[in-house]
């Protein structure tokens, strides 16, 4: 019975120091707050990077002022004309596109390149795989 008792002791005690505590805060003075700083993280290399932005920032716009204040105009060099292919007609007139005079030109054979066998094309097939679900030719 003793060994019952001594748990029982143990924890009614417990409970009204418990409550003995929680009326003390109630009836007592209210207790100060602690402020707690917080610490501010302080990077090193913050002054310096910050330092290296502005100058960078401040070169930029120096560069930009000096290029619009100054009196030298860049020449635009002319883009050389590149060879128009065979089917081209070049300028035409709206009303040579609308005679019915004229014979149509079909430019649908130009520059086709006729190979009389496999042979003369070389063997850069020969190496390559078939990919796919069906290594073999299907026939319908």
């Amino acid at each position: 019975m003793q060994a019952i008792a001594n748990p029982l002791l143990v924890l009614s005690v417990h409970l009204a120091m418990g409550l003995l505590n929680r009326l003390k805060k109630v009836f007592s003075s209210k207790q100060e707050e602690v402020e707690v700083e917080e610490v501010e993280f302080r990077d090193s290399h913050h002054e310096r990077l910050t330092e290296d932005f502005v100058q960078r920032q401040q070169s930029v716009i120096d560069d930009a002022m000096n290029e619009l204040e100054s009196n030298v105009e860049k020449v635009k060099k002319e883009p050389t004309p590149t060879a128009a292919p065979a089917y081209d007609a070049g300028e035409v007139e709206l009303s040579d596109l609308l005679s019915v005079d004229e014979q149509l030109q079909d430019y649908s054979e130009l520059n086709i390149v006729e190979h009389q066998s496999v042979e003369e094309m070389g063997g850069h097939l020969e190496s390559a795989t078939l990919v796919g679900d069906l290594p073999e030719e299907i026939e319908f």
